[in-house]
């Protein structure tokens, strides 16, 4: 009985591990197809204002664990990240700020109002190479507790213009 049950906790443990630990590249496989089309863009970091657009990147929030699972934004997830970019007090206010958005935003929008927010704030160059770090680690293309430095430029720019081709 008691295997059992340890059995039944660590498989559970297993499956929200697998649920929560998606990548971008698994996010872009599964976007809609009236996205896929503007996938460059979108990896530039241009905003659309669509259903679709709000799915995906909830999905590519949640895969660089930045948001909670509901999609609002989460201030510690981002903090220390972000002021090993840059150190500055402004980080601070902004995903203040940012997480109030996402809050206030409809439960199919948290994680778009947070990273729309982010984008547009003064924190938006280091929550670009936040971003960009995150990802390249949980794609195991970077260990994990690599810091940010031009070998992730490299590795993005590399990404970015396979799937760019232009």
């Amino acid at each position: 009985m008691l295997r059992e049950a340890i059995f039944i906790s660590l498989s559970t443990l297993c499956l929200v591990a697998v649920v929560q630990g998606g990548t971008i590249k698994e996010c872009e496989n599964k976007m809609a197809a009236s996205l896929k089309k503007k996938l460059c863009q979108v990896r530039q970091y241009k905003l659309f204002e669509t259903p679709d657009m709000y799915s995906h990147i909830d999905c590519c929030m949640k895969a660089v664990d930045f948001v909670e699972k509901d999609g609002t934004g989460d201030y510690h997830k981002l903090y220390e990240l972000l002021n090993d970019i840059e150190k500055h007090r402004k980080h601070d206010i902004n995903l203040e700020m940012c997480v109030g958005e996402s809050m206030d935003a409809q439960a199919n929008q948290r994680a778009y109002a947070y990273y729309k927010c982010l984008l547009k704030s003064t924190s938006a160059d280091a929550f670009k190479k936040a971003f960009d770090l995150r990802e390249l680690i949980k794609a195991n293309k970077l260990p994990p507790g690599t810091r940010y430095s031009s070998e992730v430029d490299k590795q993005m720019k590399k990404i970015d213009d396979n799937i760019c081709k232009l």
